[in-house]
């Protein structure tokens, strides 16, 4: 669900995946974002964090032992009421980083054994040969 206006964009979305999994993508796709982290709490799993425009968080919430929701603010300091402009840059950047590490993670597995990235969709590992699930 989308939410724009005033200045503002808010978005939350649900995905099939384990929500400390999640929360990890999350911390790797801020970090390409090119933005300052101002709070972390990775207990409530919850991060503050801005740029030189925007005021942004996100968090991340389980809604069972296999799906989390994603949701995230995005804001300028101040509310601009009388505005047609989007501001979604920021949310589309952090989704389209997110949904692309989400589909490299869900790609290959490492290796039990050796630590090797390898694809999920082999049974052997091929630099040592290990049996994979």
């Amino acid at each position: 669900m989308r939410i724009e206006g005033a200045g503002a964009c808010f978005d939350s979305r649900i995905y099939e995946i384990d929500a400390d999994v999640a929360w990890n993508i999350i911390m790797l796709s801020i970090n390409e974002m090119g933005v300052t982290v101002d709070d972390v709490d990775e207990k409530s799993r919850l991060i503050r964090f801005h740029n030189q425009k925007k005021l942004m968080q996100i968090a991340v919430q389980p809604v069972d032992d296999e799906s989390v929701q994603i949701i995230m603010d995005s804001q300028r300091e101040r509310l601009q009421i009388y505005t047609w402009k989007k501001e979604t840059k920021e949310v589309n950047l952090f989704f389209e980083l997110f949904d692309s590490k989400l589909r490299e993670y869900r790609a290959f597995i490492l290796c039990p054994s050796c630590k090797a990235k390898v694809s999920s969709m082999v049974k052997f590992c091929p630099e040592c040969g290990e049996k994979l699930k």
